[in-house]
């Protein structure tokens, strides 16, 4: 279902601002990521064979409440700081989106994510992870570790800078939610 066209059935919300990213992956984050992963997976219990591990590039979306303050599509850096001007210094929330880990994706759950940067005065990446049961477990906590390291470390090129762990909130919605505990503890 993520490729399903949502932007055809889900304009951008009135009061939004959205800047699509595609987050590809270094070998080196490709091996710490997935080391680590099958390390504490294999901590399941002897004889449970650890899924496989695989981290691949990733999409998401910088999404905030405010006017959109260009005419066209933002897209730049030069734009993304115009846009988050007013929350670069707050919380950043890091949106895992629901839809019972077969379906969704950051588009689908704009309404809930921009309302929740409205409520909170901060800006939000929601990030895509790969669905079920194209991509079996432990695909999509991959992808969601794979976002996270994006916003605390960002690539040369990113159009963020490093943001601290501290100012960083982990939400979403249905299986989103579900998402982050395994998220901030990959074994239980």
């Amino acid at each position: 279902m993520q490729n399903f066209p949502w932007k055809l059935l889900l304009p951008r919300p009135k009061g939004a601002w959205v800047i699509p990213v595609s987050i590809d992956i270094s070998e080196a984050d490709k091996r710490v990521i997935e080391g680590e992963l099958r390390r504490t997976l294999e901590k399941l219990g002897p004889g449970i064979k650890a899924p496989e591990v695989k981290a691949v590039p990733i999409s998401g979306e910088w999404q905030g409440a405010g006017p959109l303050r260009i005419n066209g599509p933002p897209t730049t850096k030069e734009q993304f700081e115009l846009q988050s001007a007013t929350t670069k210094d707050g919380l950043v929330i890091l949106y895992l989106h629901g839809g019972g880990f077969v379906a969704g994706s950051s588009e689908s759950e704009r309404r809930a994510s921009v309302k929740l940067c409205a409520l909170c005065r901060c800006r939000a990446f929601s990030v895509n992870y790969r669905l079920a049961p194209q991509h079996p477990f432990p695909a999509a906590l991959v992808d969601v570790l794979h976002a996270y390291k994006f916003l605390i470390d960002p690539p040369e090129g990113a159009i963020h800078s490093a943001i601290r762990p501290e100012k960083i909130i982990i939400a979403g919605a249905s299986a989103g939610v579900l998402r982050s505990p395994s998220f901030a503890d990959p074994c239980h």
